[in-house]
């Protein structure tokens, strides 16, 4: 069959399915296995196992539940309520410093745990209701919150990068590097704005009375708290920089210093080591259900000709590279309204990422402008998977409404920084070319 209509069955069945609630792996996984049944017969029902083989060897996607129950269980022993302490105390004398700490945190947590939902509940959880009880303004609050729950898609160690590396082939430790400059600019510039914001307009943001203010002593008494994980977060990003482990073995690492931590601050037990497998289980099983299912429609697509007759079309246009980069970039983020970030890049990137590098455009570059992408998609309506965390967390007088209108000024910003990047790619690739020369 022409690959025309084999592009169009395929996605029209999955976009038809999609409308059905079934969870994304089983339809994609569906469409895959049937398309090969009706196109090449019982020889593709093997594709099930060369796929689960495929992912259960790669020694790049270890690191992905080893990331997963470090960030959890630095979670668990109470990190994030020893670091909102510690904003508190600092910042709270400060107009929009408890929002400002919070971005802080949510950036903290993202090094941590390397996934958006972690920072975006625990914050909802902890730091939103102390704002809102501090007369801070709704919809910042709800906002910033959100927002800084999105960067743990691009401050590593993230899972998407190691996602992407295990599609595209390349270094994850690249990837890594190629995420810092770019998460550290969208989380000042989520800082600087509700610094600017909170300065001109006290009432959005209020600063704490002077007498809730902390002394230095308990200051620092807070902050001491912070210096082991924050120790565990360091030794893992310089393992993987300076070249002494490989990001797999630096998450094993960094999964052994979380357990130091928790058992130095008294809080490793079994109902902790119990509740974190079970949780890393569940996202590491979720998430590999989702890969093999990705990789079947995949090799089902692209055994089949479509995929390669995409590209060639798309490289023998006379068009400019750039505006086939804008296009691929508008795609991301219209998938992103409606489908989930991970069947977005296994459908995608086998047949995006050649045509990147035909195109002689960066793949490292081409990465993190996806991940940025998909931060944006994390807070737009109606697929935006943070808008469902803050509405499971937030208090009751917090409407769907509020969430909605909140993401508008930091998907603003996001798309800021997305344009930032495509224009200077340097920003993204400068700390990868500097480290791994």
């Amino acid at each position: 069959m022409d690959p025309f209509y084999i592009t169009l069955i395929m996605f029209f069945s999955m976009f038809l399915l999609l409308g059905t609630g079934f969870p994304i792996a089983f339809i994609l996984g569906s469409v895959g296995m049937l398309c090969g049944l009706i196109f090449w017969g019982p020889f593709s029902l093997e594709l099930l196992y060369y796929a689960t083989m495929e992912v259960m060897r790669n020694w790049v996607l270890i690191a992905v539940p080893l990331f997963l129950f470090m960030g959890y269980v630095l979670h668990e022993s109470g990190v994030a309520d020893d670091l909102f302490d510690a904003v508190v105390k600092w910042a709270g004398g400060l107009r929009g410093g408890l929002g400002i700490g919070t971005i802080a945190i949510c950036a903290v947590m993202a090094a941590m745990a390397g996934i958006s939902g972690a920072a975006t509940l625990s914050m909802g959880v902890i730091a939103l209701p102390a704002m809102l009880s501090r007369d801070y303004d709704k919809k910042i609050a709800v906002g910033l919150v959100q927002a800084g729950g999105a960067l743990g898609f691009l401050i590593p160690p993230s899972m998407m990068m190691i996602y992407y590396a295990f599609i595209s082939g390349d270094s994850v430790g690249r990837l890594f590097a190629g995420g810092v400059v770019p998460g550290i600019l969208l989380a000042v510039m989520y800082i600087l704005y509700i610094g600017i914001r909170c300065y001109f307009q006290p009432s959005v943001g209020p600063a704490l009375p002077q007498d809730m203010r902390a002394d230095l002593k308990s200051k620092l008494r807070a902050t001491k708290s912070l210096i082991l994980p924050g120790l565990v977060i360091l030794v893992v990003m310089y393992c993987i920089f300076a070249g002494v482990t490989s990001p797999t073995e630096a998450a094993a690492v960094g999964a052994a210093g979380a357990l130091f931590c928790a058992a130095v601050k008294g809080r490793l037990s079994w109902k902790l080591l119990k509740k974190t497998s079970i949780e890393t289980l569940n996202l590491s099983g979720f998430t590999a259900w989702m890969i093999m299912a990705a990789v079947v429609f995949g090799k089902v697509y692209s055994g089949l000709g479509a995929s390669a007759m995409i590209r060639s079309f798309i490289t023998d246009l006379d068009m400019n590279p750039w505006l086939i980069l804008i296009m691929m970039q508008a795609s991301f983020f219209l998938l992103g309204m409606v489908m989930d970030d991970l069947a977005i890049m296994f459908l995608c990137m086998p047949i995006y990422v050649p045509i990147i590098k035909a195109l002689g455009f960066n793949p490292i570059w081409f990465g993190i402008l996806y991940v940025v992408n998909m931060q944006m998609a994390f807070l737009t309506p109606p697929y935006g998977v943070n808008l469902f965390y803050m509405k499971a967390v937030a208090p009751k007088n917090v409407t769907i409404g509020d969430i909605y209108n909140s993401v508008i000024p930091f998907v603003l910003l996001q798309f800021l920084g997305l344009l930032l990047l495509m224009l200077f790619p340097q920003l993204v690739l400068w700390l990868p070319d500097l480290v791994f020369k």
